[in-house]
């Protein structure tokens, strides 16, 4: 039986993020079809799966909804066509609600819906028109549809009903290859095609240090005829940084340390009392901002981009510092991250 080949890919990184996304890639290179049983995400301890989405059957959902959507109007024009009764019912439903809205409390009642209550009038009037109507939500639905008011009809009626019956087998076609509901993980793998996934999960921090994770997941697939079974794997591990407010604190607890390392430099006798005075004008107070904007946004400018140092305590303090230490380059990396 045909191995298939395993692909896990991280999707739109954020390293300051607790929530990732992986696509999984199954693909099939062989000249025989597979069958996919089931796929089971290995979610470690502390993190949690909000969101799974089958993009392989994205393409079989979205023309499955076109078609239900056009069945639906068929079958109204359809009847508006051959059922004097519904034309009737519909037109008097249309009086109704005009002679409703024409008197002056049903105008007033109108408008101040309409305005205050908006959504809930746009409901009252969808049920007031879908309360008579028969809605189509699947191919049974049409099927049922289709003999109760198309088989049996006039010759000059044959072509909405032959339209309708070849959306409706174009929708059983659809539904049976979606396999039982449309559930993530069980389809069938053609030859050169591929099954993707994408899985997003939420990990939990810790305050100052960055936490290791380990994520993978377990594929069992088969043959066709169901004579055999194996199973595959893939798995990667990521760092979730620290909370963000924790290391913002040590990034600008830093930047203090920083001015003080400057002013003991420039040979001041009294830093502290340098720094006091520089507190009472507001100029101490630059560092530490800097700090709190630039640790945020390091790695998007050429000096972050040369760190290497993954996001920790560690990195807010040196971070921080250096804004103390050299304010004035931190500024000028900032403005030219953003042209200035």
């Amino acid at each position: 039986m045909p191995s298939p080949t395993f692909r896990l890919d991280e999707q739109l990184t954020d390293l300051r993020s607790d929530q990732v996304a992986y696509k999984l890639t199954i693909e099939n290179p062989h000249t025989e079809a597979i069958r996919l049983i089931a796929v089971e995400p290995r979610v470690p301890v502390g993190a949690k799966l909000l969101e799974i989405t089958d993009t392989s059957l994205a393409e079989a959902n979205a023309r499955r909804a076109e078609l239900l959507i056009e069945l639906n109007r068929l079958l109204r024009q359809h009847l508006w066509v051959s059922s004097e009764s519904f034309r009737k019912t519909w037109i008097d439903r249309q009086k109704e609600s005009l002679s409703e809205i024409l008197t002056v409390t049903g105008y007033l009642k109108t408008l101040f819906q309409m305005v205050f209550l908006s959504s809930s009038w746009s409901a009252r009037m969808k049920r007031e028109f879908d309360s008579f109507e028969f809605k189509i939500t699947s191919a049974t639905d049409a099927r049922s549809a289709f003999d109760k008011w198309m088989k049996q009809q006039a010759q000059s009626e044959q072509v909405v009903s032959s339209l309708f019956l070849a959306k409706l087998e174009q929708l059983e076609q659809i539904e049976s290859r979606m396999d039982e509901g449309d559930r993530p993980g069980l389809t069938r793998i053609e030859p050169g095609a591929s099954f993707t996934a994408t899985y997003v999960l939420r990990f939990s921090r810790r305050i100052f240090e960055p936490r290791k994770y380990q994520i993978g997941f377990d594929a069992t697939y088969g043959a066709i005829d169901g004579t055999a079974q194996q199973a595959g794997n893939a798995g990667t591990s990521l760092l979730i940084s620290p909370y963000p407010l924790g290391l913002s604190f040590v990034a600008v607890c830093s930047a203090f340390l920083g001015v003080l390392i400057r002013e003991s430099l420039s040979g001041a006798t009294d830093p502290i009392q340098v720094m006091l005075a520089q507190a009472a004008t507001g100029q101490l107070f630059v560092g530490p901002v800097v700090a709190l904007v630039f640790f945020n946004a390091y790695e998007y400018t050429t000096l972050g981009k040369d760190l290497s140092m993954p996001l920790s305590w560690r990195s807010a303090l040196l971070v921080g510092s250096l804004c103390g230490l050299a304010q004035d380059r931190i500024l000028a990396a900032l403005k030219a991250l953003i042209g200035a």
